[in-house]
């Protein structure tokens, strides 16, 4: 008797991870729960009549050495308090910290670039000046708190000028750092006050690393001081270009600003002949602008090349940039790569107008992401450099578009650009050989089921840097891609527009995101939401019995987790002609089990695909007949 009742249990379990759910009764956290509550979300996946968020502009002065590395800032920050909270603490992202001594890292960083992290020189809110010895302000694991004279009280405007000093690291490079002796990509740079939102008030986890960023929009006016042989690029627009550069250059910055064509603003014999900045004596002072952006960043360098060029994307024309090194493998691709880019987001897919006026491809190191800004190394075939430019410039959208928080579900952005961006491969590839996702597939079948394979709906700030990875950009992108196959690409294109005209410039969380899907597909997807994003497993297909009954042949299909996706069956026969059986991942809404019914013919093999399609166990999906 007591068998019987666990295998009741047990069965009723399985019986309710496969049926089909609302999204609505999908797993929620009190905190998402609250925000329902409070009306600053909803189940529509809009944003609530309550729904608010902070808005951030800064007006910064910083002076940066090269030679020492040294930056010496001070910033205004007007801060627009939306909520309806009065703020008794100030927390601030000091994202350069990560290299403090003594701070938490997720990794080694070895003793060369480890500093003694930020100095902060002087704090004024609202005019009154903040004392900086008495723990009023005081640096926690990469965190800046301050404690103002009075609270920061609902629907205020507020303003904080702070002063500041660092060293940059100089070694090792994480999404940022010295590349060569001359070239510099300067990125978390300033403290940024960081995001309180309806969800958790104050967003309090510092840097360690593996990790990303959660940033609230704002304007930015920054003056940046270099020594006068340096060149600058920026996410944000040059405002004193005239000042800068000689007439020579002036005119082909604004060719390339109306041309389809690549202008080679800078080549290798500009550079010998030195005549491309004014000559002045010592430092020059930069002056860059941007508008609704969450962060910026600059790209520095004395010996770089520069081509541009620019693409209409919706009403507008995009000014395209690249700054390289003159022996990079292929940069002198990448501006072309670009414009092919800004063209297929734009009318494909997302199917958004590029959201910045202008983009630029900074030839650093790794692959790192800004607002219209990237910092890429080199790759050594012409689909990593496809892909590398596509994927970096596709966070434009998500994450910066769109306000994400990549510190609790870095999915979000990682996931959506591990998967569309390689439409974009799949189009301009010039490989024969290429098959769209078969190396994501085959990531996710080595990796799947093993113990870094978690939920995606476990926060990425718990995770370890290797289960990070996994779940940040495999098990995630493969979902997308089951799910694109499922609605199509007129459909997954679609949900991503109304995601973005209804999450721009907002902070949406996994539930706005599940809810728009639903609104824009006109289905409840909770079925799909449910195992793909809340529950432990993997995709696994199994060939089950090979039936025939009354002359009539069959093959069942056994979904052994419940994850569902497509089926792919090819049926072989002994007189060597084939026939390939397809069935959309809906099938497994309410079941575990399909029946597929064959053609009654001497049957040599019968092959589950898992070169296309994901599978963490491919060994159950062969079954061969003498």
């Amino acid at each position: 008797m007591k068998y019987l009742i666990i295998t009741s249990i047990l069965l009723l379990a399985n019986i309710t991870s496969i049926y089909a759910q609302k999204s609505s009764d999908l797993y929620m956290a009190k905190e998402i729960q609250r925000a329902i509550k409070n009306n600053t979300r909803n189940y529509k996946g809009t944003p609530g009549k309550n729904y608010f968020i902070n808005k951030t502009d800064y007006n910064i002065k910083v002076n940066f050495n090269p030679e020492t590395r040294e930056i010496i800032g001070s910033e205004i920050i007007t801060y627009k308090n939306n909520s309806s909270d009065s703020l008794e603490l100030l927390y601030f992202n000091v994202y350069m910290d990560l290299f403090k001594k003594g701070n938490s890292r997720d990794w080694s960083l070895g003793s060369i670039d480890i500093t003694d992290g930020i100095k902060i020189n002087s704090v004024k809110i609202n005019n009154k000046e903040i004392a900086i010895e008495d723990n009023t302000v005081r640096t926690n694991s990469a965190m800046l708190i301050i404690r103002p004279t009075h609270k920061l009280l609902p629907k205020s405007v507020n303003t904080i000028k702070i002063e500041w000093n660092f060293t940059y690291q100089g070694t090792i490079t994480v999404r940022g750092g010295q590349y060569g002796d001359k070239n510099f990509l300067l990125s978390y740079w300033y403290p940024k006050i960081a995001v309180y939102d309806d969800i958790v008030g104050w967003n309090k986890r510092g840097y360690t690393g593996v990790q990303e960023f959660y940033n609230d929009f704002g304007n930015y006016d920054v003056e940046i001081t270099v020594p006068s042989e340096y060149s600058i690029w920026s996410t944000a627009i040059l405002q004193n270009t005239n000042e800068i550069y000689t007439q020579k250059y002036i005119d082909r910055i604004n060719i390339s600003k109306k041309s389809d064509k690549i202008i080679r603003i800078i080549k290798a014999e500009d550079r010998e002949n030195n005549n491309i900045l004014k000559k002045i004596s010592k430092n020059r002072v930069w002056k860059f602008k941007s508008e609704n952006t969450p962060d910026i960043a600059f790209g520095i360098s004395k010996t770089f090349l520069w081509d541009a060029t620019s693409v209409i994307s919706g009403n507008k024309r995009i000014w395209i940039n690249t700054a390289y090194k003159e022996n990079s493998t292929d940069f002198k691709n990448v501006a072309e790569i670009s414009k092919n880019a800004i063209k297929f987001f734009t009318n494909e897919i997302p199917g958004i107008p590029y959201p910045y006026p202008q983009f630029t491809a900074f030839n650093g190191g790794g692959g790192m992401e800004f607002p219209g800004m990237v910092n890429d190394g080199d790759n050594s075939n012409y689909n990593g450099t496809l892909y590398l430019t596509a994927h970096e410039m596709g966070h434009s959208y998500f994450p910066f578009y769109t306000g994400l928080n990549e510190q609790k579900y870095a999915w979000m952005d990682e996931g959506l650009i591990s998967f569309f961006p390689q439409l974009f491969v799949e189009k301009f590839t010039k490989d024969s050989n290429y098959v769209f996702f078969k190396r994501n597939i085959q990531s996710y079948n080595h990796l799947s089921n093993t113990l870094i394979d978690l939920p995606l709906m476990v926060a990425s700030d718990n995770l370890s840097a290797q289960a990070y990875r996994f779940n940040a950009y495999t098990r995630s992108s493969t979902a997308f891609y089951e799910l694109y196959k499922y609605i199509g690409k007129q459909k997954f294109a679609k949900a991503l527009q109304l995601f973005a005209k209804l999450w721009n410039g907002k902070h949406p969380t996994p539930y706005d995101f599940f809810f728009t899907f639903n609104k824009a597909v006109d289905e409840d997807l909770a079925w799909f939401w449910k195992p793909w994003f809340f529950e432990m497993g993997s995709a696994d297909l199994s060939l089950g019995k090979l039936e025939n009954i009354a002359g009539k042949t069959s093959i069942i299909i056994e979904n052994k987790s419940g994850f569902p996706v497509e089926i792919n069956l090819t049926v072989k026969y002994s007189d060597n002609k084939e026939k390939h059986y397809n069935y959309k991942s809906n099938v497994w809404k309410n079941t575990n089990s399909f029946k597929i019914n064959l053609e009654n013919k001497n049957i040599k093999s019968v092959i589950l695909d898992s070169e296309t399609t994901p599978d963490s166990n491919p060994n159950n999906n062969i079954l061969k007949f003498k």
